[in-house]
């Protein structure tokens, strides 16, 4: 097995069983829920915005283990970004999933996901939190 599909396979457990910034946020900027019908993934995300920066974000989500570890990573990846930022990772992050170029994703975590550009019934699981948490950010800059 390759050195990347292993450390793959480690992210997505570790980030499954133990998703980060779980839960509900009690006083959003702006919340969204998304499901994936295909698979049963749902997901809620909470967005605490001050001066156009992440102050705090909250993922609830349910689901495949590549649905959960993504939206914990997502929520890691962004909080303390300004929303262009953000903006910008999540647009690399869904495009890496779908063509597999890891040169798109700026840390490890994010260049294993590349992986799921294999499977394509998969990458509408990695990508569901992503681009749910996209259109907030979107909306949010117009």
């Amino acid at each position: 097995m390759s050195s990347l599909l292993e450390l793959y396979q480690e992210i997505i457990i570790e980030h499954s069983q133990f998703p980060r910034r779980s839960g509900r946020l009690p006083e959003p900027t702006s919340s969204t829920s998304a499901k994936n019908p295909l698979c049963g993934d749902l997901v809620n995300i909470d967005v605490k915005i001050e001066d156009s920066i992440i102050k705090d974000i909250s993922c609830e989500s349910s689901g495949c283990a590549i649905s959960t570890a993504a939206a914990s990573i997502m929520a890691e990846e962004v909080v303390g970004k300004e929303i262009n930022a953000a903006i910008e990772t999540c647009k690399k992050f869904i495009t890496s999933l779908k063509t597999g170029d890891e040169n798109l994703s700026d840390t490890t975590e994010l260049k294993v996901f590349c992986k799921v550009s294999e499977y394509p019934t998969r990458v509408k699981c990695a990508s569901l939190s992503w681009q749910s948490l996209l259109k907030v950010l979107e909306n949010l800059e117009s």
